[in-house]
């Protein structure tokens, strides 16, 4: 922001990586000029898309994660086998949501109020 204060998107690796970028863009002033966009979809996270602090963030599922890796774990230990792919893919697609209340027409998301009952954390 020091060398180029026309900074108009932040992209951050997490959430509170974006709320922090929130207060930084807050404290030069600067934070209704520029669009936060973050990924994980914890709970605080949703939760500040509703406030407006994050414009959009991707929601991502752990513990699906977690217990398809278990089941895949479980049925290598019994049979020998292994997951198959998600069709295309070159590994298992859990899923992903993108959480914004400014939706966009022709991309799909869900309302911050929609993530709050699927959030973790």
């Amino acid at each position: 922001m020091q060398i180029d204060p026309s900074v108009n998107v932040v992209y951050t690796i997490n959430e509170p990586a974006a709320a922090g970028a929130y207060e930084a863009l807050k404290s030069a002033g600067l934070e209704d000029q520029a669009l936060i966009v973050s990924v994980d979809g914890g709970c605080p996270g949703v939760r500040d898309v509703a406030a407006g602090v994050i414009g959009a963030t991707s929601m991502q599922f752990p513990l699906l994660m977690a217990s398809k890796g278990i089941e895949a774990i479980a049925a290598f230990a019994a049979d020998g086998s292994k997951p198959e792919n998600s069709e295309g893919l070159d590994f298992f697609n859990t899923g992903v949501q993108l959480v914004t209340d400014q939706p966009v027409d022709g991309i799909e998301s869900i309302t911050s109020e929609e993530a709050l009952e699927l959030c973790w954390g």
